[in-house]
């Protein structure tokens, strides 16, 4: 793990860049997809006549299966709604002094120099499961820890790749028992830091605390995180002209 000194500075970089109504939102409806998704095929047997049940491990995949489809497009809209940028590529050092883009295909928002995706885990230690595109994410996370062939570097030295982490609760399908702030390292094999999601809020200062006194009204989001993001780049143009 890190030092104080270390996490105080990760966590500081993460608030100045990323708005805090966007972690805000995922603690409230990344718990409302879960719920829907165990609603969703728990029922599913019901919505057509002789409909077929499924046993209980069978459920439990199809559940993780459509609970994994609508968070990724609740956090979609949640990215678009605070002004997040789609992340299509990003650089990868493949040999010294070579650098290549690697495609991105999981849902990925850039906040300036800071990247936020989300990955669903079994245990809270647990590193997200390994892909290209996972790889590739925290590749940009190089110079966090000390390694053989990186010096130690500062967060705001380069781009960085901020995980949230989703864990279910394994004794009842449609919740959620945890959600946490991470950055992994450039393996992704280990959390140089990790935080909870209540706990990272309260550090945006007093005003952080969660109020709920009445849900939260959220502004529409129509289309996909790109379309989104297109559709304002025209708007901004033509305020221009």
């Amino acid at each position: 793990m890190i030092t104080d000194e270390r996490k105080f500075e990760f966590e500081q970089a993460i608030r100045r860049a990323v708005p805090r109504e966007l972690f805000v939102e995922v603690k409230e409806r990344f718990p409302l997809a879960a719920e829907q998704a165990d609603a969703a095929v728990r029922n599913s047997h019901t919505a057509v006549t002789n409909g077929v049940p499924l046993s209980r491990g069978r459920q439990s995949k199809a559940t993780g299966l459509v609970r994994h489809q609508l968070i990724d497009q609740v956090f979609e809209e949640i990215l678009a709604r605070h002004g997040g940028t789609a992340v299509t590529s990003v650089p990868v050092e493949t040999a010294p002094d070579e650098i290549k883009a690697a495609p991105i295909h999981l849902t990925t928002g850039s906040f300036d120099d800071t990247l936020v995706g989300f990955a669903s885990h079994r245990e809270l230690l647990d590193a997200p499961s390994k892909n290209a595109t996972r790889r590739a994410l925290c590749h940009q996370n190089r110079g966090l820890s000390e390694d053989l062939f990186h010096s130690l570097e500062l967060f705001k030295d380069r781009q960085r790749f901020v995980l949230i982490m989703v864990r279910r609760d394994p004794a009842v399908l449609g919740k959620i028992a945890s959600i946490t702030v991470c950055i992994a390292d450039s393996r992704a094999e280990v959390f140089l830091y990790q935080s909870d999601i209540d706990d990272f809020l309260a550090g945006y200062g007093a005003a952080a605390t969660i109020e709920k006194k009445e849900a939260p009204k959220f502004r529409d989001v129509s289309g996909t995180f790109k379309e989104a993001r297109r559709g304002g780049d025209r708007t901004d143009r033509a305020k221009e002209e």
